[in-house]
């Protein structure tokens, strides 16, 4: 009786008063305190493993970052908001709910997955994803009725189109880094002033070692019908799923069980080994290209000891990794350093004569535009060497060109024989500018399906906003508060 009061009591033990000394948020005049308040956090981390973006983003809010304290708050009024409304998600439609959630349409991903990488390790049971997908549920019937009788303005969806479906003639002009790097000169004193002045930040590269093995499916015959193409392909997605399963196994010896599955076995050959510590920029054979695999691998999530879900590794094999070894970033020396240093200060000062030299022109080509000249007489009278592109629109930019969705955004609310703004080009290879030539309607056999699209997505960017409004009112009304803010709670992404 005595230990249930101290855990239950508002008397705050330590500082001598009512009010609960360790209350993390307050809602509606209830205090949560840490533990529970920490579950409550962890729901966020479930929800976003789970797929459930949307649900999980909202109610972090703007005011979340890393705090979860918003998503605490926010989920305890949507419980008591859909309470008042009477939306009560059956059981019936939670269990025919779960299987549906993203994270179960992607390969390899079953219950066991969800239980043993997911519900967990964030000391959640079955009944408390029961209650997450019921929150989901009424999350979104909240947002239905909220939204309504939404109708969007045929003018909005017309001014979407008529924005998707104009077709720039345009030229582009690129002003090259590389071409103002010869007079870029960097002394040793430079190279010294910047290591003093960065030294805590000039670090080797972090390095990460795993085992693998490597699942390759066995040859069909080329002659094979589809139906035997297509059984030879699911036997062996299963016979890898199965592998999976043991490698990643609770207290499973990966190398040991790995061992097991390597050589030529009925539904796929498998090998296995050991790539030693390496840094992103320096990787094996066996993932040098395989930027999809380099992701997972050196991930923020990825953490020693873990089995990865298996990746593709090209030609229909997949890979399992075991996360083994990790070496720490260490300071360089001066030595060390200098190649980087050297490499940083031309890309700076390299960047800001590019950028001038780009601003200087923009402004002669305006002036002579203005003067009555073409956009190409005028840039050729500068030496510059404008490129027209192919017709282009907001929705289908210029094909097989790196700086593609930069073009787009240079043009995007800009007329006729008018020029853009200096933009800046991906990967520090300079800048460009656009002139734009003429701007026609695209006549597209797809129109009223487009348009139809675009009805859609304004109507949930509407209902979304309306939501969002109403929930801050709510939110008032709740007078949700944090009586310890310094002290936050946790939220992983």
């Amino acid at each position: 009786m005595i230990s249930f009061a101290f855990l239950y009591s508002d008397y705050d033990f330590v500082g001598g008063t009512f009010g609960r000394g360790d209350c993390k948020v307050k809602v509606y005049d209830r205090c949560y305190r840490t533990k529970e308040a920490q579950k409550l956090a962890n729901h966020f981390d479930v929800a976003y493993q789970l797929g459930m973006f949307d649900f999980a983003m909202v109610l972090l809010g703007e005011r979340g970052g890393d705090d979860a304290s918003a998503f605490v708050e926010n989920l305890i009024i949507l419980r008591h908001e859909a309470g008042k409304l009477g939306i009560e998600p059956s059981v019936e439609e939670i269990k025919a709910a779960i299987p549906q959630l993203p994270v179960f349409q992607r390969p390899f991903v079953d219950g066991q997955f969800v239980e043993n990488r997911i519900l967990g390790p964030n000391g959640f049971t079955q009944g408390d994803l029961a209650q997450l997908v019921k929150d989901y549920l009424a999350f979104q019937k909240l947002r239905e009725l909220i939204g309504a009788g939404v109708e969007t303005l045929p003018s909005e969806t017309a001014k979407r189109y008529i924005q998707n479906n104009q077709r720039y003639t345009s030229s582009v002009v690129r002003f090259d880094r590389s071409a103002h790097t010869e007079g870029v000169q960097i002394t040793p004193e430079d190279v010294a002033k910047y290591y003093e002045e960065n030294r805590g930040s000039l670090l080797s590269e972090s390095k990460r070692g795993f085992d693998y093995v490597k699942f390759s499916p066995k040859p069909v015959a080329a002659d094979a019908s589809t139906e035997a193409k297509q059984k030879a392909n699911l036997d062996f997605a299963n016979a890898v799923n199965r592998a999976y399963a043991d490698l990643a196994a609770g207290g499973a010896d990966f190398n040991a069980v790995a061992k097991q599955y390597a050589g030529d076995k009925a539904q796929f050959v498998a090998e296995a080994g050991t790539l030693e510590p390496f840094a992103r920029s320096e990787a094996p054979e066996l993932v040098d290209g395989n930027e999809s695999a380099l992701d997972v691998l050196f991930s923020a999530a990825t953490q020693p000891g873990q089995v990865l879900v298996p990746v593709e590794a090209g030609e229909g094999a997949y890979l399992v990794f075991h996360f083994g070894k990790t070496v720490d970033p260490a300071p360089l020396t001066l030595e060390e350093a200098t190649p980087a240093i050297e490499k940083a200060l031309l890309a700076t000062r390299s960047n800001r004569a590019v950028n001038d030299a780009a601003s200087e022109a923009l402004a002669k080509l305006n002036e002579a535009v203005k003067a009555g000249k073409s956009f190409d007489e005028a840039a050729k009278g500068l030496g510059l060497k404008p490129e027209t592109l192919p017709p282009f629109s907001l929705a289908e930019p210029p094909a097989d060109l790196a700086d593609a969705s930069l073009i787009v955004e240079a043009v995007f609310g800009l007329g006729e024989n008018e020029i853009s703004s200096v933009k800046e080009r991906p990967g520090g290879e300079g800048f460009l500018l656009v002139h734009v030539g003429k701007i026609e309607i695209y006549k597209d056999d797809q129109a009223d399906a487009k348009r139809r699209a675009l009805t859609a997505s304004v109507k949930h960017q509407t209902v979304r906003a309306l939501f969002s409004a109403w929930f801050e009112q709510r939110r008032a009304e709740a007078v949700a508060r944090r009586p310890d803010a310094p002290s936050n709670l946790t939220v992983t992404e």
